[in-house]
């Protein structure tokens, strides 16, 4: 790319990282941001899970394994902060990118205006549109960075697939869609759902594609052919591991997943206005209230008229109304009893359609539909104001001359006011978002890791022998005090080489989504049980037992033998005792238990002088801590 494209590309992706810097706020400070599926470790270790051979559906390959390799080159805390801060860029700029390609791709013999593509402003309008809305809002508190990663390049992926006259090229292409490739396979799903209508739209007039019949549709279906081709190919790290693993996926995660109405305009008008998430508590602060969204609503209306009367009209980016329109109906497929009920059935009878359960994600391609939109509202009203003047000038130069002079002060005739107008659509979704800023009002914060935990993992690491690591509470999501009391994803899964086992079962409201992992779903009743569990464990391959999280935690300082009794691991020696993580050595299977944990284990308590019966069932039984459809805030004591 010459200097005049990069020069072309400095202000927008100045926009974006100004953006950037004002959402992230605290979360750029030294430490780690961890937010619902956002984990990041200190010193990642590369192991099969990061090729997605460790069972399960891969849904971290490869961006797992990126972040892994990235960490040994800068810290991990660095690494993620560079992310963060590069989906904004990106994003912006590719949005803007976007416009003004689509705008001269529309009129390449036409207007000198076409030629010279959209102003500046509006540009900077579609950017901000396309960085700063709700979906870019939920989606980031739910830690989904590897998703906005695709999100970010989708733009210059149609940039590449639906503006550029001739064939396509194999090369550019792969080189846009990276980010989405890193980002896996959520990431690469809403780029192909876009990417594929606009290879098969009309490609803008060439030498190569004038023709009125075959020469076009050789040019689609070349088109076409390098885009799944291209896709395929960048595809295969979470394609094979996904095909040759068996995967499983329970079917009640379509009803656990499906958008939900977060404004008050239901929740397709909340679709349409770029929110819906199914996790209420992903919601901004401030979002959804009656006049900011009424405002927002307004926004996107004006948005989607820009796009059909001025974008798409002019075919400034050919195929991205169908895209949106195919990602819309996607995202829909929650919202009546029937369609939920075939989606269910789609997944019981393959677990691949649970893509589709998380069906909001699929609004990206409308997000990028409505921020080109609101970009050529405003080139149409700044392209309309310099023609108005234009006509004044000539007006008063065949008049009197002090007309002339009249019509040439600034703030004369219509360009003030239009450009007033650019600046505020500009600026429209900061100031209608304003729950986005300063790391979500606080929310996105980053913190540093307890010292147990840098501790525990040293001792495990450093143990020779094999064996797994099961982790309790029986759960999937924490809010630790260390962590602000913010959900997010256990991180010790990520956090040791070794195989981790533990609760990937996951309630929404009153409805829970079955484990998918192997070693969870055979362990998880004899957790559940109530019974003394270190005679099975040893037995199943766990060598150690992590506690990081409940009220276990604050029995510390009590005998190791009874700590351990407590937990339901009569025998196991305590190798760590801290605050904010507990650290249990299983005895070898050979050591039989004394008569007191034979004791334990008929009535399913511990019984201890002096002390009360301890029910183990209280310290692992329930699990699911629950991100709640309606609002509610977890309620496993797990999480507090």
């Amino acid at each position: 790319m010459g200097l005049p494209g990069a020069a072309r590309h400095a202000w927008p992706a100045a926009t974006g990282l100004a953006l950037g810097l004002l959402a992230l706020g605290p979360a750029l400070a030294p430490g780690y941001v961890l937010s619902y599926d956002m984990v990041f470790v200190p010193g990642p270790p590369l192991d099969a899970a990061d090729l997605g051979l460790s069972g399960g559906p891969p849904r971290a390959v490869p961006s797992d394994l990126v972040v892994a390799l990235a960490a040994r080159i800068a810290p991990a805390d660095a690494v993620q902060k560079v992310i963060l801060l590069a989906i904004f860029a990106l994003a912006c700029t590719g949005a803007a990118a976007l416009l003004e390609a689509g705008w001269r791709a529309r009129a390449p013999g036409g207007p000198a205006a076409a030629r010279a593509g959209p102003p500046l402003l509006a540009r900077l309008a579609a950017g901000a549109c396309y960085t700063w809305n709700p979906f870019v809002a939920e989606r980031l508190i739910m830690g989904q960075w590897a998703l906005l990663l695709g999100y970010a390049g989708l733009p210059w992926v149609l940039r590449e697939v639906s503006c550029r006259a001739g064939p396509a090229r194999p090369g550019r292409l792969a080189l846009a869609a990276l980010p989405a490739a890193v980002g896996g396979f959520a990431a690469m799903s809403i780029t192909a759902l876009a990417a594929v209508p606009a290879a098969l739209a009309r490609p803008p007039a060439s030498p190569v594609a004038a023709g009125p019949g075959g020469d076009r549709r050789s040019g689609r279906a070349g088109r076409l052919a390098a885009t799944l081709a291209v896709l395929g190919a960048l595809s295969l790290p979470w394609l094979i591991p996904a095909l040759a693993v068996p995967v499983r996926s329970d079917p009640a995660g379509a009803t656990a997943f499906a958008a939900r109405a977060d404004t008050p305009f239901g929740t397709a008008g909340s679709l349409l206005m770029l929110g819906g998430i199914w996790n209420a508590q992903a919601v901004p602060a401030g979002y959804g209230g009656a006049v900011a969204g009424t405002c927002w609503l307004a926004v996107v209306l004006l948005a989607l008229g820009g796009y059909l009367l001025a974008a798409r009209r002019g075919r400034a980016c050919p195929g991205l109304g169908a895209g949106a329109a195919v990602g819309a109906g996607a995202a829909a497929l929650g919202l009546t009893g029937p369609s939920l009920t075939a989606l269910r059935a789609a997944i019981a009878f393959w677990p691949g359609f649970a893509l589709l359960r998380d069906g909001q994600q699929f609004v990206a391609p409308l997000a990028l539909a409505e921020a080109i939109g609101l970009g050529a509202d405003v080139a149409a009203l700044v392209g309309w104001a310099g023609a108005a003047g234009a006509g004044e000038r000539r007006a008063g130069a065949a008049g009197a001359g002090e007309r002339r002079a009249g019509a040439g002060r600034p703030g004369r005739g219509p360009g003030g006011p239009a450009v007033a107008l650019g600046v505020l659509a500009l600026l429209a979704p900061v100031l209608l978002l304003p729950g986005l800023a300063w790391g979500a009002f606080g929310r996105l914060r980053a913190v540093g890791y307890p010292a147990d935990w840098l501790r525990a993992r040293q001792l495990i690491q450093a143990d020779p022998r094999p064996g797994s690591v099961l982790l309790l509470p029986w759960a999937q999501y924490r809010r630790y005090p260390w962590n602000h009391g913010e959900a997010v994803y256990d991180p010790w899964p990520r956090f040791t080489s070794r195989p981790v086992i533990w609760n990937d079962a996951l309630t929404v409201g009153r409805v829970t989504v079955a484990a998918e992992d192997a070693g969870a779903m055979r362990l998880g009743p004899l957790v559940t049980s109530g019974r003394p569990m270190t005679g099975p464990l040893r037995a199943a391959g766990v060598r150690y037992v992590v506690v990081d999280s409940g009220p276990l935690l604050a029995r510390r300082g009590e005998p190791p033998a009874r700590l351990a009794a407590l937990a339901g691991l009569p025998g196991a020696r305590v190798e760590l005792d801290g605050p904010d993580l507990l650290l249990f050595l299983l005895p070898p299977r050979h050591v039989a238990a004394g008569p007191a944990c034979r004791h334990a284990a008929r009535r399913g308590t511990v019984a201890g002088a002096g002390a009360e019966n301890y029910d183990f069932l209280t310290l692992w039984g329930d699990g699911g801590v629950v991100p709640d459809q309606g609002g509610s805030s977890c309620r496993d004591w797990c999480c507090s």
